[in-house]
């Protein structure tokens, strides 16, 4: 996907089966799907959106009704170049044994 500088991008999944109970959204670990950061996490019994990392303060949310199946929205603001690079949505289901599911979006960034 690409976003411009200075502008805003949402990352939207939407997703069907299971029992979805956390959505985590972050940058992807090199040579892996795992999150390397997490940026924001949702969770199906606390729908606030909780912000992990200090360089995207203020500029990332979250939106999940707790819904499953459901679509959840990661919006990033104030994009900027260094935003460039892979992100992961990670979704947790409520069985213990059940893996999590991963799936992986990569920002350009361009110039206005």
């Amino acid at each position: 996907m690409t976003g411009v500088l200075g502008s805003s991008v949402n990352f939207t999944w939407a997703f069907q089966g299971g029992n979805v109970d956390r959505v985590e959204w972050g940058t992807k670990q090199d040579g892996s799907v795992n999150i390397k950061d997490v940026l924001v996490s949702i969770d199906k019994f606390q729908p606030i959106p909780i912000i992990h990392n200090p360089p995207y303060t203020g500029r990332v949310s979250g939106n999940w009704n707790g819904s499953s199946p459901g679509q959840v929205t990661f919006a990033l603001h104030s994009v900027q170049k260094a935003d460039e690079r892979f992100y992961v949505c990670k979704l947790s289901l409520e069985s213990i044994a059940a893996q999590p599911v991963y799936d992986t979006v990569q920002l350009l960034v361009v110039g206005k």
